[in-house]
Parts: C-alpha cells; sequence; structure tokens
C-alpha cells in the first residue's frame, strides 16, 4: 500500500506543477496531505472504492484518473450530486435542470455515457445500495393562493424504468410556506444505510392550528414499512449514520442527539471488531477519538485501504494512514433479515444472531 501510495503522490507532484497555492491542510499522522486538483468551492467530488478514479466539480464535470494523472471532462454543467457503483464500473451524475426538476446521468467508468432521465424532484440524496441498487431521494414544492404542497419522494433508478415511492405529500400554510423557501434543503435531509435497504428522512407536518413540525421516520424501502422516531420543532438539521451503533445522530440548530433505532439484549454483539470512523461538521472521529478539525465546510471520502481524500477550500487532497475497513459483501439473507427485522417477524437479538457468519463480529 505504502508503494502504491508514493506512486500516486509523485503523479499528483507532477500533476500539480506550477500551481500555486497555499500549505495543505493537518494531516492525521506524519504522512502530508497531498494536493491533486483543483475543484469547486462546494468541494463535491467523490472517488471509486479502491480510489484509482475521482469524479469532481469544477465549473463543470471532470473523471481523474489518480495513477495516470488523465483527465477527462464530460459536462460543462456542475452537478449536485455523484456517486459511484459499489464495483466502480458505473457513475451516476446528479445535474439541476429546473426548479424541482434533476437530470440523472449515468456514465461507465472510462466516461461513455451510459444512460439519461429527468426527475420531477430537487435532489436531497442519492446512492447505491451494496446490492446494486441506484437510489435517489428529492422533494418538489407546489405554490398556491392558499399556501403550497410539499412532495418527497424516493426514486430506484434502473436503465428499463423508474419506481418512485412517496414518503411525504404535506399542505403547507402561507405563513410556512414563506420561511421555508429559503432553507427547503436543509429542513429535507435523507440518510441510507451503509447497505442501502433503509433509512432515515425528516416528514414536514403543517396543521392548520398549530405550529409546524417534523416527524423524523425511519423506513425499509423494500417492505415500504415506515417507523416514527421522533418529533421535532421545524428547523434546519442534519443526519448522520452509525452503522456500528445502530443509531442515527441528527444535528439540529436548537441542539444535537442520537436516535437508536434498535433496542437489543446483546448490545456488544453488534460492536463490529472493525475501525469505526464518522465525519460530522469537518471533524473525523475514530469511535470517539478526535483524529481531525478540518472545517465545517470541509468534504471527506475514506477508500477500503485506509486512505482518505479530503475537500477544503476549492482544493482536493489525498491522504493515508487510516485503518483498513473493508466492506461486507451483498448478502440476499442478511437484506431478508433486516426486512423480517422491520417487519416485526423477528427480534433484533433474533436478527443479529441468524446473521451470516462474519456479518456480526
Amino acid at each position: 500500500m505504502k508503494s502504491t501510495f508514493s506512486a500516486l503522490i509523485i503523479t499528483c507532484l507532477i500533476l500539480l506543477s506550477g500551481c500555486v497555492a497555499g500549505p495543505p491542510p493537518q494531516a492525521i499522522n506524519e504522512t502530508p496531505l497531498v494536493r491533486i486538483a483543483n475543484i469547486d468551492v462546494t468541494g463535491l467530488f467523490a472517488a471509486d472504492e479502491g480510489g484509482l478514479k475521482v469524479a469532481i466539480a469544477r465549473s463543470g464535470f471532470y473523471l481523474l484518473d489518480l495513477e495516470s494523472g488523465f483527465r477527462q471532462k464530460l459536462s460543462s454543467d456542475s452537478p449536485v450530486a455523484l456517486a459511484w457503483g459499489l464495483d466502480g464500473s458505473s457513475l451516476a451524475v446528479a445535474f439541476p435542470s429546473a426548479d424541482y426538476e434533476t437530470r440523472l446521468v449515468l456514465y461507465t467508468s472510462q466516461g461513455v455515457l451510459l444512460y439519461e432521465t429527468l426527475l420531477p424532484v430537487a435532489l436531497s440524496q442519492m446512492v447505491w445500495s451494496d446490492r446494486g441498487d441506484l437510489l435517489v431521494t428529492g422533494f418538489a414544492l407546489k405554490v398556491y393562493s392558499f399556501g403550497g404542497n410539499l412532495r418527497q419522494g424516493l426514486y430506484k433508478v434502473t436503465r428499463e424504468e423508474v419506481l418512485e415511492t412517496v414518503l411525504s405529500d404535506t399542505t403547507l400554510k402561507p405563513s410556512t410556506l414563506k420561511s421555508l423557501v429559503s432553507i427547503m434543503q436543509k429542513v429535507q435531509p435523507v440518510v441510507f444505510s451503509p447497505q442501502g435497504d433503509e433509512l432515515v428522512f425528516a416528514k414536514l407536518h403543517d396543521p392548520p392550528a398549530f405550529q409546524p413540525y417534523l416527524q423524523l421516520r425511519h423506513m425499509n424501502w423494500e417492505s415500504g414499512v415506515e417507523r416514527s422516531l421522533r418529533k421535532i420543532p421545524l428547523q434546519p438539521l442534519q443526519l448522520n449514520w452509525d452503522d456500528a451503533k445502530g443509531s442515527v445522530a441528527v444535528m439540529a440548530q436548537s441542539s444535537s442527539f442520537t436516535l437508536s433505532l434498535w433496542t437489543s439484549a446483546e448490545s456488544s454483539a453488534e460492536q463490529r471488531h472493525l475501525p469505526s470512523y464518522r465525519f460530522s461538521a469537518g471533524r473525523l472521529y475514530e469511535s470517539e477519538t478526535l483524529l481531525a478539525d478540518w472545517g465545517t465546510e470541509s468534504r471527506l471520502q475514506i477508500l477500503v485501504d485506509g486512505r482518505y481524500l479530503l475537500a477544503q477550500n476549492g482544493q482536493l487532497y489525498l491522504g493515508d494512514g487510516l485503518k483498513a475497513v473493508p466492506r461486507i459483501a451483498y448478502s440476499e439473507r442478511s437484506w431478508t433479515l433486516r426486512r423480517w427485522r422491520f417487519e416485526g417477524l423477528i427480534t433484533q437479538d433474533e436478527y443479529l444472531n441468524l446473521l451470516p457468519l462474519g456479518e456480526n463480529l
């Protein structure tokens, strides 16, 4: 791994010859971060799991080969989301098309266009499940004389069809509509489980005679079953999934808290003997230990071999020194057990005991 990393450093330095910029951010160890590309100040990028190809937003959309240094411009339009399929062969890119409309494009790892479609929502989240499902969530707002209508949807996208699941459909009072227009994206967060079969989202309620509020919901999209987690006042918030602890961290404007998704008499069994990294508000933690603080506007992606990519202040950096975090391979049995748990057919403890060997280490 070290030799590969050294080769990448050399390649990156060649790429950056003649480039003027400040010193790189602080690394997590003695190996310094290496600048590999200029990107938009939004810090939007996505690498395939092995860290061979990186998609970056920079006044358009580029594909960068980290080993060769070859950079290919695929679009002059700036994307709002990037997501690699787990085998690295497909890249999903989302572009804003119009108000509450998203153009979704699928490319090969070589930048060849495979598929394109329009979704009637502003995008809030886009992921690939570990089974290979491309999942997109978004929302659309319609304004009427009496107020408005807010609709939230989940889309499963294939090259043959687009399947929609309605997450919420809410009528808004004029006063609520007025207060939401500028922060709509921040009050509609969605976070998926690492497996991609479950999601937690914020559902807006606006009762005629009461103050609007958010209801945090937990859903298994394959079964369609939902669970209510907590009611909170209407406000901007962020959601982060912690799979090792079976919980979701909620960072709200008024307060922050953690929601446990499942209760278990065997809580220790759910703690996998794998590194547990968490990146929140620019801070990287291993379990509860703070490893680095790069600022709230930074973005991070950890690669399976322990390297990581960091976006900060319009620059993309490559680092090393984290522990390898191998992905558990997709198992239809595991997905079935997770669905049964959601449907109440088995308990959390039964789920843990029935997991295939190696998935509850």
